[in-house]
């Protein structure tokens, strides 16, 4: 057996086996490239274009009066282009517990927004399942899973170039299935492999963190501040003083930085002596922000530390930016999300190429492969509409709100695994009516929000609201594909060929 024919059978099994999660995770970060827009889309409040006045102080002071527990620390984050309004976040001290806050911008002082999952879920969803530690390393071993079969595939595919333009979708089934999985797999090579491996490489001190616990004896958190550069103080035990403003801190931050944005304020220990505040960096422009920050004494607004990251933190920031896609604006982030969907089709292509190939074996198994690949690559989407209509449905006063949105969603899911099970026989049908679905789902969502919300997808493009318009837009976008496709699966199907000895589909 040469490489190529061994590497043929490590890209099936390699490919096929994470393939269903796969789809889970790169469907969940294509989605997550505009999660900041989704947030604001699902927040009816932010709608109007309205910019906050309020000021970092105001957050503190709702924080002060609201929140009586003693805090380890809060952490703020000021409004943006894409993010118009102020977050807030907090730890109770010694709870390990976070919560996190939006402020409606239309006051002129701080209300929360109801509650939403917002983009967020779908980043959260994408690397770790929203499992915590353990699905953070199932999402890592995923990729790694996709690191060899992305390998894999370029060695066992010697007509590589001649593959990227042959496409043939009026071809037997198999054929099809196969030049659509190599055209998406060859056009997305070089995303699909730098993103699987900076995905793996971000997380790799959290997937082997044996050295940093042995050389700092259990304190990883001090392994992480020498290697960021950060400061730290220890707890005076002491009550702290009257704080210094900081919208001044942030102003003095912004002189020093010769007027660059201002990202992410923390302040540690605020009830203590010890109290500090970190004022971060926000630079967009570049991939990998090196998260410059300036700590200053939270009393008497002393500079204590500027943070001068080693050379390879900042390598890792470059990686993790490369991954996000923070940097580069809008275009950027469109790419990211055209080469996501392509990671997408070249899965589906690929587990279409694999049960086409076995059909004809007879193989009562195939039928529950078809009705997990109709839970995922189908089921998922469909929840993820599912999700937004929830969203709009629920009441802004109902509690637990955002966790209602979770239900939502898992139900949908659930609903949509057992139809799949349902109709395991007659996947053509299935797969029909899951199109018609995902259209009226697609298709209502944007007249939902007009019903619901005054950002109405007309109201935005008289204002030349983009960031909120292309919701909507990538709704009807999908509504339309979605219905163009369940037409043609209602046509007759075509009559199967028979291969013979000479027609014979090969792979590569």
């Amino acid at each position: 057996m040469n490489l190529r024919q061994s590497m043929a059978g490590l890209h099936t099994w390699g490919g096929l086996l994470p393939s269903w999660l796969l789809y889970v995770i790169i469907f969940a970060g294509t989605v997550a490239c505009f999660d900041k827009e989704l947030n604001r889309w699902m927040r009816p409040a932010l709608h109007e274009g309205v910019v906050s006045t309020q000021g970092a102080d105001d957050v503190r002071d709702w924080l002060q009066r609201n929140v009586s527990e003693e805090l380890h620390a809060f952490w703020m984050h000021g409004p943006t282009a894409r993010e118009p309004y102020w977050r807030l976040g907090w730890e109770v001290d010694g709870t390990e517990t976070f919560h996190n806050v939006a402020f409606d911008p239309r006051g002129a002082r701080p209300e929360p927004m109801p509650e939403t999952l917002g983009g967020d879920f779908f980043f959260k969803l994408h690397y770790n399942l929203h499992a915590g530690d353990v699905g953070m390393y199932i999402v890592g071993l995923a990729g790694m899973f996709m690191l060899v079969a992305l390998v894999s595939g370029l060695i066992i595919h010697r007509r590589i170039f001649k593959d990227f333009f042959t496409l043939r979708p009026k071809a037997n089934g198999q054929r099809a299935w196969l030049d659509a999985h190599n055209l998406f797999g060859v056009v997305g090579f070089p995303f699909h492999l730098i993103l699987a491996y900076t995905g793996v490489a971000i997380f790799v001190a959290s997937y082997m963190p044996a050295a940093a616990q042995v050389s700092y004896s259990g304190n990883v958190m001090q392994y992480f501040g020498e290697v960021m550069g950060s400061y730290h103080r220890e707890e005076l035990h002491q009550p702290a003083a009257a704080p210094r403003s900081l919208d001044a801190l942030i102003a003095e931050s912004r002189r020093l930085w010769d007027d660059a944005e201002v990202g992410w304020v923390s302040v540690h220990h605020p009830d203590d002596a010890s109290a500090v505040v970190d004022v971060r960096r926000r630079d967009g422009s570049r991939i990998g922000t090196p998260q410059d920050t300036l700590t200053y004494d939270a009393t008497t607004g002393e500079l204590l530390n500027r943070q001068n990251a080693s050379t390879g933190y900042r390598a890792y920031l470059w990686l993790a930016g490369l991954h996000m896609a923070q940097f580069g604006g809008s275009l950027v982030r469109l790419l990211y999300l055209l080469m996501g969907l392509c990671g997408c089709a070249m899965l589906v292509g690929g587990l279409q190429v694999w049960l086409a190939k076995r059909e004809g074996r007879g193989d009562r198994s195939l039928v529950w492969v078809r009705a997990l690949n109709a839970s995922v690559f189908a089921g998922l989407p469909l929840a993820s509409l599912a999700l937004l209509w929830g969203n709009r449905l629920i009441p802004a006063t109902f509690t637990e709100r955002a966790i209602a949105e979770g239900w939502v969603f898992v139900g949908a899911w659930l609903l949509m695994a057992l139809w799949a099970v349902l109709e395991r026989r007659n996947a053509r049908r299935l797969l029909r009516h899951q199109l018609l679905l995902g259209a009226v789902l697609a298709l209502g969502l944007p007249l939902l929000n007009g019903l619901t919300a005054d950002g109405h997808l007309l109201a935005s493009l008289a204002r030349g609201d983009w960031a909120l318009a292309s919701v909507d837009l990538f709704l009807i976008a999908v509504g339309l594909i979605c219905l163009a496709c369940a037409r043609r699966f209602s046509a007759a199907p075509a009559r199967a060929v028979v291969p013979g000895r000479a027609n014979r589909v090969r792979e590569a």
